[in-house]
């Protein structure tokens, strides 16, 4: 990858892709993450799109159900239910995170939003050019949606 660490804003890309999750079948990022990540509060977040809810359809981005919490535990075992939250968390596409970076004005939140970008485009190029991967990873959506509704 090109930009393979990036120290200056403290931010590798390993730490972004290990905050990509697959949740109803896409790719996304969470809110709570993506807030540590620019180092701006979830607030901010949470205020950008209340002023430009219009910018965000629901192919953009989704409130996180019981069941998407479930799927990010299974996931990722660090992660913890958060039962507490008042709000749950937001899940961004792909899209939703490129039209959250047009509205961040911040140096670091630009910088990550850049790369987090060229992470999902490379990963978008890689899975066509190896058909095993593609099947193993279709698989794994496949057995996730399946143990999801089981759930």
């Amino acid at each position: 990858m090109q930009h393979k660490d990036r120290k200056e804003d403290g931010v590798t890309d390993e730490m972004i892709m290990n905050h990509i999750y697959v949740l109803r079948g896409q790719k996304v990022m969470i809110d709570l993450d993506l807030a540590k990540l620019y180092r701006l509060g979830t607030s901010k977040i949470r205020i950008i799109l209340d002023r430009n809810t219009t910018r965000f359809p629901a192919d953009f981005m989704f409130r996180v159900s019981e069941e998407d919490e479930l799927s990010l535990i299974r996931q990722d075992s660090g992660i913890k239910r958060n039962t507490g939250l008042s709000v749950s968390p937001i899940a961004f596409t792909e899209q939703g995170l490129a039209m959250l970076s047009g509205l961040l004005n911040s140096k670091q939140a630009i910088a990550v939003n850049i790369r987090i970008i060229r992470i999902f485009t490379l990963i978008r190029q890689i899975v066509p050019d190896f058909p095993e991967l593609y099947r193993e990873m279709e698989q794994f959506k496949n057995s996730l949606l399946s143990s999801e509704s089981d759930s």
